[in-house]
């Protein structure tokens, strides 16, 4: 076995996730990723109770340049002078990824729907059917393919709206897969082959999600708020366009928008699971739980929708209502199985609130770098009354852009992270700002005014004003 000692350039080796993280560009929940599942080379010493973790400069340039290694025949794209940008947009490509497929997988059929229209070239159809099949398929070989044909699919006839929106699907998710073309590359003519979706039927759905989806990526709510406006008025009636624009301003604070929107999309499509679960989440975030579990009870029991995001209503209704015992039981429902134990944990700090914080939090934390989702960790450290712990998870997830702020932020009985100026700080940095300097504060700040968060943006419209 190699020990660090034999190994060369121990004397400026990188100990700790947050100097590796530091030296690549990136978050260290992403460099935990990448050695996860990209084998990023990251090595252990250990110790009597725990080990260190430390990485070799010259082995993480070595594998930079590996993930942009060109094919026979083309330049290379990226030297070790060119590190930190390389890293820099592979985590730009998986943070888009992330909030993509949360979009355009929430009702496939109304995103990608069935070709209405007879095509005058078969082989246009048949192209294109061949390369939604291969998206679908995800991972590199098949997204590439997939772009590949449905490429061939618009050179045979430029008119082909529902292709060109496919082409845009596929070029936004393939930074996830591969390095082949840098995200930068990908997101252009993602946004390309939307707009060209988009000038051919304006009621097409899915460019439109692309679109949002890159808005989002980068911070600008103003822009995203303004594609689902054009998305609306050209489908009044399309419930997607109203699901998602409805999280949209969840995201944002805005849940009397939300609920508009959300209710208007259950008029229309009343039995829809998507639309019932986002009218039940909506109601207990702010604070009509009862009535919220009534509807996630009819989902998970009536109509067999279980779901994670229904089971994590259902389990904090229980507990917000001090039903720990039937918390407790719920827990055997559970899609999160290997995180039984800190659910259990959370639990029994409920019923003994004296429980030792510094051990829990160290559970919880330990969980999140196993996989438990960044929100989920932030609500039970928060809801425990541990907002430094809590925070501490939300500026690692957030590097990302993988946290789902709206979870946490705007949850009418969250704890006291938001009342932190760190929080105020980390929320920021997300690009809210200016949004609400334009559109107004969120509702939270009705009831909490004096938090960091809305005397900052208080301060800021003052200014302006």
């Amino acid at each position: 076995m190699v020990t660090p000692e034999s190994e060369p350039g121990l004397e400026s080796r990188l100990v700790g996730w947050k100097r590796i993280a530091n030296y690549l560009g990136c978050g260290e929940r992403t460099a935990r990723r990448w050695e996860r599942l990209e084998q990023l080379p990251v090595h252990r010493q250990h110790h009597k109770k725990r080990s260190t973790v430390y990485a070799l400069p010259h082995e993480l340039d070595a594998w930079v340049e590996s993930r942009s290694a060109p094919e026979a025949g083309q330049s290379h794209r990226a030297t070790t002078s060119s590190r930190l940008p390389v890293a820099m947009l592979l985590a730009l490509g998986a943070l888009l990824i992330g909030v993509a497929t949360t979009w355009l997988l929430q009702d496939s059929k109304s995103v990608a729907p069935e070709l209405t229209d007879s095509r005058t070239d078969p082989i246009a159809v048949e192209l294109y059917e061949r390369g939604r099949m291969l998206w679908s398929q995800r991972g590199d070989v098949p997204n590439q393919r997939a772009i590949k044909l449905l490429t061939q699919a618009v050179e045979r006839d430029d008119t082909f709206a529902e292709a060109w929106a496919a082409l845009a699907s596929a070029w936004l998710t393939l930074p996830t897969y591969t390095d082949k073309y840098s995200p930068e590359h990908a997101i252009n003519e993602a946004l390309l082959a939307a707009g060209r979706a988009v000038s051919l039927d304006p009621t097409l759905v899915e460019p439109r999600s692309v679109m949002a989806t890159v808005a989002k990526a980068q911070g600008d709510w103003l822009e995203s708020e303004r594609i689902f406006q054009e998305a609306l008025a050209a489908d009044p009636d399309n419930t997607s366009v109203l699901l998602w624009f409805a999280g949209n301003y969840r995201e944002l604070g805005m849940m009397e928008a939300a609920g508009e929107l959300t209710l208007r999309a259950r008029e229309l499509d009343p039995h829809s699971p998507p639309i019932l679960t986002e009218v039940a989440m909506n109601l207990h975030q702010v604070g009509r739980s009862q009535d919220g579990r009534e509807l996630l009870d009819y989902l998970w029991f009536d109509l067999g929708v279980e779901t994670p995001v229904v089971w994590v209503g259902q389990w904090f209704s229980m507990i917000e209502a001090g039903e720990l015992d039937s918390a407790a039981q719920w827990i055997d429902k559970s899609p999160f199985r290997p995180f039984r134990a800190e659910f259990e944990a959370f639990i029994e700090r409920k019923r003994v609130p004296s429980t030792d914080s510094a051990a829990f939090s160290d559970l919880i934390i330990a969980a999140y770098e196993r996989g438990l989702p960044g929100w989920l960790a932030f609500h039970m450290l928060d809801q425990s009354g541990l907002p430094d712990s809590a925070l501490d998870i939300f500026e690692r997830d957030s590097e990302d852009g993988e946290f789902d702020t709206s979870v946490v932020l705007f949850y009418e009985r969250g704890g006291t992270a938001r009342a932190e100026t760190r929080f105020a700080d980390l929320i920021e940095r997300l690009g809210y700002y200016e949004y609400w300097r334009d559109r107004g504060a969120p509702d939270l700040c009705k009831r909490e005014p004096q938090i960091p968060l809305c005397r900052r943006i208080n301060d800021s419209v003052s200014e302006r004003g």
